[in-house]
């Protein structure tokens, strides 16, 4: 990019804004400027965090989505809005998802009504039943943002794309790289530092993983296939009676595109530990406190007594050791946090669902050679052996920030 474009920085202008305050916190010159620029809207912000404040997640996740397709009526030259949900935004009521939207179990109106009127202990104490059987704030507040969606863009260039896991990039920019410890790769994570040696999940389960580059490019194409389409439905009603017209611009369908790899490439979860663990044996950690050992465990109680012996008792040795010497105890908040983590990630990890990617194929398929390579996004080709040998390395690197230069001293650490 620098080499190429050395001016690229001159092309971008970054606004002040903030998803959980109204009308996205946008200063009046900012949303003018937006108003008359702007020609293609990606709305990918969103908390992700599955134990969010039921508050905070509608705040972000809902009225955000709602307030962002308001300011785009107003844009002028607007040729495509594309929202990114996630493929279990409607997970809970079924075991298969089809390109399609489906009927939220609240309406986005009455869910901020509601955590506006109430004071949050309130909203706290209710929200295990107001989300059931949502599995949590995440994905059901993304549930009821795709029904803002429906309802809000069906007037405007409007597309949804719905990714399954995101992991770590295949090609771009670099292979392997990654930045956080959500999802699947915590797991690998805390498994390679000797942290964690058991995980609640199915082994014979799909783990419905995609590459965040493949994400982006899928995201891109979307945008410029319902610019297209827009475009050449727009020139067909100019041609219609005005009472056609009216009749075909209602029924203009959102396109929804489920982007997930259990179709394509379909990996289980006892695969997924299994590439790791292979690929991780020749770039072992040198911060890992103790070797490499897990096992996934389809029952829960099961788990959890391999949890007490090989997580909370090492734990409790271990720190009563370090107060003894005066040391400060972290293993013990460590397995709180970890078990916090996998308890969540739990719910996918021991079910599978059958999600529709039609849509998504022929998409694929739209692209010309060339542009199937800028923009690949094409997972029949992903080679999940490959993928992560580089992912491996790509968490020692970038997540974990243990170089490649300490790798011979890593090695002799664990043949000790």
């Amino acid at each position: 990019m620098k080499t190429e474009y050395p001016d690229y920085l001159s092309k971008l202008t970054s606004i002040t804004g903030d998803c959980e305050k109204p009308n996205l916190g946008i200063s009046e010159n900012d949303r003018n400027t937006l108003i008359s620029q702007v020609e293609v809207i990606f709305h990918v912000a969103a908390t992700v965090r599955f134990d969010a404040h039921l508050r905070d997640a509608v705040n972000i996740n809902v009225r955000a989505t709602s307030d962002l397709l308001d300011l785009a009526h107003s844009m002028k030259q607007l040729q495509a809005f594309v929202h990114v949900s996630t493929a279990y935004s409607n997970c809970a009521e079924r075991t298969s998802v089809s390109e399609k939207f489906y009927t939220p179990p609240i309406t986005p109106e009455n869910l901020l009504k509601a955590t506006d009127m109430l004071p949050d202990d309130i909203v706290e104490r209710i929200t295990p039943q107001l989300i059931q059987p949502w599995p949590n704030t995440y994905a059901f507040t993304k549930a009821i943002a795709e029904d803002v969606v429906r309802t809000k863009g069906k007037d405007i260039p409007t597309t949804v794309v719905r990714p399954a896991i995101v992991i770590a990039t295949a090609n771009e920019p670099i292979p392997g790289w990654i930045n956080n410890f959500y999802g699947p790769t915590g797991i690998v994570a805390g498994a390679g530092l000797g942290l964690l040696r058991s995980v609640h999940a199915d082994r014979e389960c799909i783990a419905d993983l995609v590459p965040g580059d493949k994400v982006v490019n899928a995201i891109i194409v979307s945008a410029w296939d319902v610019a297209k389409n827009w475009t050449q439905k727009s020139e067909t009603i100019i041609k219609r009676t005005e009472s056609e017209s009216k009749l075909n611009q209602d029924n203009r369908e959102i396109q929804i595109f489920n982007y997930v790899s259990s179709n394509a490439k379909p990996l289980k979860w006892k695969d997924f530990m299994r590439y790791n663990e292979e690929a991780g044996k020749d770039v072992p950690s040198l911060l890992a406190i103790w070797v490499y050992s897990l096992t996934i465990n389809k029952y829960k109680f099961v788990h959890q007594i391999y949890c007490i012996f090989l997580h909370l008792l090492p734990a409790l040795i271990i720190d009563t050791y370090a107060r003894i010497v005066g040391k400060e105890p972290r293993l013990w908040n460590a397995y709180e946090k970890i078990h916090k983590f996998s308890a969540v990630i739990s719910y996918f990890s021991t079910k599978q669902w059958k999600f529709d990617d039609t849509n998504t194929v022929k998409l694929c398929d739209k692209l010309s050679k060339k542009d199937g390579e800028l923009f690949d996004f094409d997972l029949r080709k992903l080679d999940w052996k490959e993928y992560f040998y580089h992912h491996i390395r790509g968490l020692r690197v970038y997540l974990i920030h243990d170089k490649m230069d300490t790798l011979k001293e890593a090695r002799k650490k664990k043949q000790k």
